[in-house]
């Protein structure tokens, strides 16, 4: 049986001005949430479509139930989108806990280069200098997450093996030392070790190229991060 808190939960001290708030401080943790409910993305987002022939990439929030960002790609090779916050925004820190999480369906689970989490910012952030985030590369139908603090890049044990146009959950929780645990559908599967955490600022960024020749699709369903101040 659920227990009744019938005067709501605190996680601050007797005195705190939000003692009595009646639910947890949200001034605790900075706090990115996005189920992709409205349009236009660019509001919010940066939006660079990459083309390497005819046609254009798009991305738009179709009608769907619990909304979600979905990306058409042009039919070549190379073709599709990044989008990343207008903003870096958030700043990791050693003694700090954070916290990622992602719902994607991807339209070629192989032939593709994908990536969901925070970079510095680029438009290309395969190549960014700092990067903390799940990726999977073209040629290869695994998700792995990838931390580099510009000094060290350090890859997981795959997450999981991605397949065509299924939904997959992944999240990663840095335990404010040195370890980061990574989870499929919320199952603990790798836990890196040893690791330094991006030293600067990042945006929250996702995108999608293809692999191969032919249009795709791939839907982003949410995005969740978040890092204690």
């Amino acid at each position: 049986m659920p227990t009744h808190f019938t005067n709501g939960v605190s996680n601050v001290i007797s005195g705190n001005p939000l003692y009595e708030f009646g639910m947890l401080d949200p001034t605790k943790w900075h706090i990115f949430w996005d189920d992709f409910n409205h349009e236009p993305l660019s509001t919010e987002w940066t939006i660079t479509a990459t083309s390497a022939g005819a046609g254009t990439s798009a991305i738009s929030t179709p009608d769907e139930a619990g909304g979600l960002a979905r990306i058409t790609t042009a039919a070549d090779e190379d073709d599709g989108i990044f989008a990343q916050t207008i903003g870096e925004i958030f700043l990791l820190a050693s003694g700090k806990k954070a916290f990622l999480k992602t719902r994607i369906s991807v339209g070629d689970a192989t032939q593709s280069d994908w990536v969901v989490g925070l970079h510095s910012t680029d438009t290309t952030p395969q190549d960014a200098t700092m990067r903390w985030l799940f990726e999977s590369v073209d040629g290869a139908a695994t998700v792995y997450f990838n931390n580099d603090d510009n000094s060290t890049d350090t890859d997981s044990e795959t997450i999981a093996t991605v397949e065509d146009d299924t939904f997959l959950t992944l999240s990663a929780y840095y335990d404010g030392k040195t370890s980061i645990l990574c989870y499929k559908n919320d199952v603990l599967v790798d836990t890196v070790t040893s690791i330094t955490v991006p030293g600067a600022e990042m945006a929250v960024g996702f995108g999608y190229l293809n692999g191969a020749a032919g249009a795709e699709t791939t839907d982003i369903d949410y995005i969740f991060v978040a890092k204690e101040r």
